[in-house]
């Protein structure tokens, strides 16, 4: 079974860090990719069967408490795991009370965000 992750993050260099260390650990894996909020929902409308987002909360054009307000009211999307990523601390409360299932402290090891996965029980 192949596991579909959509990584919504600006900033390349994140995305591939992500990206890395998603298919050291999980061998059949498919990564999508979105660099702001609005392209993350533009995704999420074309591939049903992701299982799991990883939601930069820091973005442009959308950011990510702003997506999960409108994947949440969409009631065409499945409900599945979206953990918040972000290096500002003062946002967890507020990404948290939006939505998401859990929040990541920049930088992101290996150990916590295969532990972050775990949680979510999606694997």
């Amino acid at each position: 079974m192949v596991f579909k992750i959509l990584i919504a993050d600006d900033d390349y260099i994140n995305r591939k860090l992500l990206i890395s260390l998603l298919k050291k650990e999980l061998y059949k894996v498919e990564i999508l990719e979105a660099v702001d909020g609005k392209s993350a929902l533009d995704i999420c409308h074309q591939h049903l069967d992701i299982q799991l987002i990883l939601l930069d909360v820091e973005m442009p054009v959308m950011d990510g408490s702003e997506f999960l307000k409108h994947y949440i009211k969409d009631k065409s999307l499945p409900k599945i795991p979206i953990l918040a990523i972000s290096s500002n601390d003062l946002r967890i409360k507020e990404i948290l009370n939006v939505g998401a299932d859990a929040f990541l402290m920049k930088p992101i090891t290996e150990e916590k965000l295969l532990n972050a996965i775990r949680e979510s029980q999606v694997l």
